[in-house]
């Protein structure tokens, strides 16, 4: 593993269709730029001199902050589930050589940033998906893409990710639930649960039972400030990706699942767009849709949910 302490900071500025600057501070994060304002943040420090360190920084994640740079939209370690963070990947069940590993609550493992490379447009982040112990061989090492784009209106702010997952020998089985792996999108612990709005392709769809929508988009409210964030599931992704896009809390994307080897890896595409106020226009997703994929899909009808909410807790027994 080669220690992030090796590379130096490095300061990229882009044309005008990208998200203008990176910005890599070796063992911490880097830093997306837009109109010279902060709008993305890497979060990939890996610290385990306490057991309160590793667990603030047992896997890496994506912050996303308001076009100003002032507000913070997703979160990170602490408040309900601290293993929801960002923007972030990780399976519940990771099966090889007969053993099962769980590299989304990260129970006895993490995942660890071992490189970051800029690009053009975004950077690639060297990943070791730890096995066992850390001095053993990652169970899983993956390169995980980053592109960023300013995009048109009704969007101030693009993210495209790729994934290539994969062993160093035999065949892996990754998988878990919609519930607990996948690529997902978790807002701020400071959001308004009851207001929270997801809005799916089709009509009447039913979000719990349907499989490998193209797009899903969630509206939620942050310290009194409305966003939405629309996800975009390419068509090469494994096909049966379920969707968790229902809870209050906001946390919502893709669960794919299959196998990985060192022949043909386990690979994932994925985009997000990132709107100030509350947007419902199906045919702004679907045009979204079409050019990240390349297709002509008419604009289609569409089910808007709101939430579920939490069931009330029964009164305690005396």
């Amino acid at each position: 593993m080669k220690p992030l302490a090796a590379f130096l900071p490095v300061l990229l500025a882009f044309a005008t269709a990208t998200a203008a600057d990176i910005k890599v501070t070796p063992n911490e994060n880097v830093d997306v730029a837009q109109d010279g304002k902060v709008v993305a943040r890497f979060m990939m420090a890996h610290d385990v001199s306490t057991p309160a360190k590793r667990l603030e920084t047992y896997k890496p994640y994506l912050h996303i902050f308001d076009a100003s740079g002032a507000l913070r939209l997703t979160k990170g370690p602490g408040f309900e589930f601290t293993h929801h963070r960002g923007i972030m990947l990780g399976f519940m069940k990771i099966t090889l050589d007969g053993k099962s590993y769980d590299r989304w609550h990260m129970k006895g493992g993490d995942q660890v940033v071992t490189a970051i490379n800029p690009t053009a447009d975004g950077f690639v982040a060297s990943i070791d998906w730890q096995g066992e112990t850390a001095a053993a061989k990652p169970i899983l090492t993956e390169a995980r893409t980053f592109k960023f784009t300013h995009p048109a209106a009704p969007f101030y702010f693009g993210i495209e990710m790729s994934s290539t997952l994969k062993p160093d020998h035999g065949e892996a089985k990754i998988d878990g639930d919609p519930e607990h792996a996948g690529a997902q999108f978790r807002p701020s612990e400071k959001i308004e649960g009851a207001k929270t709005t997801y809005i799916y392709p089709g009509k009447a769809t039913l979000i719990h039972k349907v499989k490998d929508l193209t797009w899903v988009a969630e509206v939620f409210t942050i310290e009194g400030k409305t966003f939405t964030a629309l996800l975009l599931n390419h068509p090469d992704n494994p096909k049966d990706t379920a969707f968790s896009a229902y809870r209050d809390y906001g946390r919502f994307g893709a669960f794919p699942k299959g196998t990985a080897s060192s022949e043909a890896p386990f690979k994932l595409h994925y985009q997000w767009l990132i709107a100030e106020g509350d947007v419902r226009d199906a045919a702004a997703f679907q045009k979204a849709y079409n050019a990240f994929t390349g297709s002509n899909e008419s604009t289609p009808e569409v089910t808007v949910m709101l939430a579920e909410q939490p069931k009330p807790k029964a009164p305690a027994k005396k």
